[in-house]
């Protein structure tokens, strides 16, 4: 091969090589390059039924605590449900065999300091500040008590009821004792009853 057909040859295959090598580099028509992009966690709404009950009750928990601790009447008031029932406990047997009438414990929310004092007493506004898990009880749904099922008449359907109980000691040597019972009313717990061993009003 004479040295004009070889220099031919050679310019013919890196024109070759050249343009295969173009053809491979070509972004397809109308195609941006491919860019990096920054992954950001965008912050995610939170809405009441993404929040369980328990953690809603315990929010109220805290806030009634915290209000009794300062004596802050106005801010104890906004955690209860009114109308509030005030009737002692009532057994099953006791509402078939007595005169037992829920709506006789009722007292309006203009009627809640009337009774503020007899409710949060000394013994009372230190025991619920203190007071601990052991004292906190959750309410079966399928519960057959009607106090509780009566209870749960007022509060969102479907949701839990949570009881704050405590037992002790007077200073004249009787036991007694008081609680509360929190449920979901409007999404919000609130205490929606209060009961000791005599009626409050």
């Amino acid at each position: 091969m004479s040295w004009v057909k070889k220099i031919s040859y050679h310019i013919a295959l890196l024109l070759l090589v050249q343009t295969a090598l173009g053809c491979n580099n070509k972004q397809p028509q109308n195609q941006e390059p491919a860019r990096s992009v920054a992954v950001v966690d965008k912050p995610r709404a939170v809405n009441d039924n993404s929040v369980g009950d328990e953690e809603l009750f315990r929010n109220c928990l805290t806030k009634f605590k915290n209000a009794v601790k300062a004596q802050n009447k106005a801010g104890i008031k906004s955690v209860f449900n009114f109308p509030l029932q005030t009737l002692p406990q009532w057994a099953n047997d006791e509402i078939k065999n007595s005169t037992i009438r829920p709506q006789d414990g009722m007292i309006k929310q203009t009627e809640f300091l009337t009774y503020f004092n007899d409710i949060f007493t000394k013994d009372a506004t230190k025991l619920i500040v203190a007071s601990k898990e052991d004292d906190l009880s959750e309410i079966e749904k399928s519960t057959s008590e009607n106090y509780y099922i009566t209870l749960q008449q007022v509060t969102d359907k479907g949701s839990t009821l949570f009881e704050l109980q405590k037992q002790y000691m007077q200073d004249n040597g009787q036991e007694t004792s008081f609680g509360f019972v929190f449920g979901k009313v409007r999404g919000t717990y609130k205490i929606i009853s209060y009961y000791r061993p005599w009626p409050l009003k």
